[in-house]
């Protein structure tokens, strides 16, 4: 399952830098950035998160109560963060008074930042978010040109796991597009507009050729709207209840 960090820093060029030097070490993750905190706040109440990467500095004090409250969960699921601080001595010392481990002095390399990223948001930890397997459910994959339809095994807020032939034009290296129909109590009930991305890959069966035929794929969602999410918990609510 792919992790989403959320990069918030003012500057640009910040920004840009920490999302390569993730990507450089990192091969599960999908970067968002924000330069503040409405803009952070937009991206949390329309994605998944897993981690927040802050830049802060000791002057500011709402960026600090921002953090805390989105680890404490106060307004939706609690995502972890960490503090991206200056190397004075001065400054880390308080700043480890005030959050203990969740923060990372800069600069620093590549791999040391991968490895403080792995430490509070490691991708074993993200299974455990309960995945729901629902008679009849089923989704339409599409890319670009590609429209297949698949058989949904499980599914939670954070992606499915899908079955289906596969569309030789397909490409898991690009975002797909789900649409996913369940069977709801009123009858059915269909998600539209679920951005994802592939996370893993089964091949079940092959071609005389031995070229995949039929694939089981994991799909890690990216753009899960608050209507989506909402959805989602009825469907899951009616799952628990019988």
């Amino acid at each position: 399952m792919a992790r989403h960090i959320l990069l918030v820093d003012e500057s640009d060029m910040m920004r840009r830098v920490l999302q390569s030097r993730i990507l450089s070490n990192l091969d599960d993750a999908v970067i968002s950035g924000a330069r503040d905190i409405e803009q952070a706040t937009q991206i949390l109440s329309h994605n998944v998160v897993h981690l927040i990467l802050y830049g802060w500095d000791i002057q500011d004090e709402a960026g600090l109560q921002f953090c805390k409250k989105v680890a404490a969960g106060e307004s939706g699921p609690p995502v972890p963060f960490l503090l991206l601080i200056g190397d004075k001595k001065e400054h880390v010392t308080m700043t480890a008074e005030l959050v203990g481990k969740s923060y990372l002095s800069m600069p620093c390399s590549p791999e040391a930042l991968a490895r403080a990223i792995d430490r509070i948001c490691y991708p074993v930890k993200l299974r455990q978010t309960k995945r729901y397997s629902i008679n009849n459910t089923s989704a339409v994959i599409n890319q670009r040109q590609v429209r297949m339809e698949s058989v949904v095994l499980n599914v939670s807020t954070g992606g499915a796991l899908c079955e289906f032939g596969l569309d030789p034009q397909f490409n898991s290296a690009f975002p797909v597009m789900l649409s996913m129909q369940f069977d709801g109590e009123g009858g059915p009930v269909t998600i539209n507009g679920l951005g994802a991305v592939a996370t893993n890959m089964l091949v079940i069966t092959r071609h005389e050729d031995q070229t995949a035929k039929r694939l089981r794929m994991g799909f890690k969602f990216i753009n899960l709207s608050e209507e989506a999410g909402q959805i989602f918990d009825r469907i899951f609510a009616q799952v628990e209840d019988h």
